[in-house]
């Protein structure tokens, strides 16, 4: 039974990904789902540096550093500094950027909706268990990249 729950996690996340490539697809992104995740942290952020963007993306500085440099050389996301820290680089959208963060949040809520539409159909014990299930392996599987961090 423990290797067919593992089987359709696999398939689970499978689908997510075709999903979500089908709809950025419609979307007209010609950038990848890194470069999308990193538009929409930028989007909802305030004060997003590199430091932060990578703790949240949960990748290396240097990653952020090459996805963010990307995104500039696309004219999505200017750096700036603040008066009081001329130190550290700041990054905020520009409009071209704004444009794809607004249609990613329009196409997000349309998933969020469709995949809650489906969820109500469960039974509500049944909702209770599946949520206490993925609370906790997720807290396992966050545990487990501490560990190999």
């Amino acid at each position: 039974m423990n290797d067919k729950i593992l089987y359709e996690f696999t398939r689970l996340y499978n689908y997510q990904d075709i999903l979500s490539k089908l709809i950025n697809g419609k979307l007209n992104f010609n950038y990848s789902l890194t470069e999308i995740h990193c538009i929409e942290i930028i989007g909802q952020g305030v004060q997003i540096n590199g430091t932060k963007l990578a703790q949240i993306m949960n990748i290396t500085r240097g990653a952020a550093s090459k996805i963010t440099k990307r995104l500039m050389e696309h004219k999505l996301v200017e750096a700036f500094k603040h008066p009081e820290n001329k130190k550290e680089l700041y990054f905020k959208l520009t409009d071209q950027g704004m444009d794809i963060y607004k249609q990613h949040e329009i196409a997000h809520k349309a998933w969020v909706e469709r995949d809650i539409n489906f969820l109500e159909t469960i039974d509500l014990n049944e909702r209770e268990i599946i949520l206490s299930f993925l609370t906790s392996f997720n807290a396992y599987l966050e545990q487990l990249i501490k560990e190999e961090s």
